[in-house]
């Protein structure tokens, strides 16, 4: 039997300009790039000359991570690299599901651009944070009324999403309770939290009647932090997605210590992964020559 390894793709966030560039060079991953500069205008300008903030705009990172992502398996699979199980933190569910068979890239590109839109779209006023050496249950004790976690990052990171008055009135009661730092995020609204409703709404319907089947690999859902092989189980808990938490940590307990790739850019899911004891061990492989070494290495 061989051994397990597990691709995981980063959220928003991991962005960065120049992201993919070597990927679109490529002849076989080229394609993907082409499919989702005719989605969003001006995606491949954006994300590979930047501004970085205009990457991170919600309707260019989302795209733009899937794209990556997705080009970036694709490239591991040519050489003979796959994955036994698939997981996603936040839009990176969307790659994973991609990457596991169970989307096509086209109906994923199409949830995704709308899933950016949604979210760029119908944001309501809010906020969010970063809190730092403070366990979760002692920091969902601690937070007032309109603020919740977020994602559940590992034991020492946890973010929350909620009003801007209830984010800010959690800065003084977690410190209270022992937090080391709060940090206030340049985000552009609540996210993860039931402030998104009105967007959740809107991309729910295209979730419900988006062409999904079951993952041809195993698949954790970074909604539930559990496997799921089921597709109407995975379509009802990717329309819940943009108002739930992520359960990052629960993630990667349900994977335990076993090799895995970040397949796209950034080091994010890499640096959680080394601060929580028996997680899974996480090299990178977002860049052509990260894949190269990876597979150099499996050979």
């Amino acid at each position: 039997m061989a051994a397990e390894l597990a691709f995981l793709f980063p959220g928003q966030g991991s962005q960065t300009p120049g992201m993919g560039r070597d990927l679109a060079d490529d002849a076989a991953t080229r394609p993907y790039f082409e499919q989702a500069a005719e989605a969003v205008d001006g995606l491949l300008e954006v994300m590979f000359e930047g501004p970085a903030d205009r990457l991170s705009q919600t309707r260019y990172a989302q795209v733009a991570l899937l794209t990556v992502g997705v080009a970036a398996s694709e490239a591991l699979k040519r050489r003979g690299v796959g994955p036994t199980v698939c997981a996603g933190h936040s839009l990176g569910e969307f790659t994973a599901l991609v990457c596991a068979g169970a989307l096509t890239f086209e109906d994923g590109l199409a949830l995704v651009e709308l899933r950016g839109r949604c979210m760029s779209e119908s944001v309501p006023e809010g906020a969010m944070a970063a809190v730092m050496g403070l366990d979760p249950e002692a920091i969902e004790a601690a937070l007032p009324e309109g603020a919740q976690v977020a994602n559940y990052n590992g034991p020492q990171q946890t973010i929350i999403s909620g009003s801007r008055e209830a984010v800010a009135a959690a800065e003084g009661a977690l410190k209270a309770a022992g937090a080391k730092r709060v940090m206030p995020l340049p985000v552009s609204g609540p996210f993860h939290s039931p402030l998104m409703r009105e967007a959740a709404a809107r991309f729910r319907e295209a979730v419900m009647a988006a062409a999904l089947k079951a993952p041809a690999c195993a698949f954790v859902s970074s909604v539930s932090g559990e496997r799921v092989g089921d597709a109407e189980t995975i379509r009802a808990l990717l329309a819940d997605q943009i108002t739930s938490p992520v359960r990052w940590t629960s993630v990667m307990r349900t994977l335990g210590p076993v090799a895995a790739l970040e397949v796209g850019p950034g080091r994010v899911l890499q640096g959680i992964a080394r601060r929580m004891d028996g997680g899974p061990v996480v090299r990178s492989a977002g860049t052509v020559a990260d894949i190269e070494g990876v597979c150099a290495a499996s050979a």
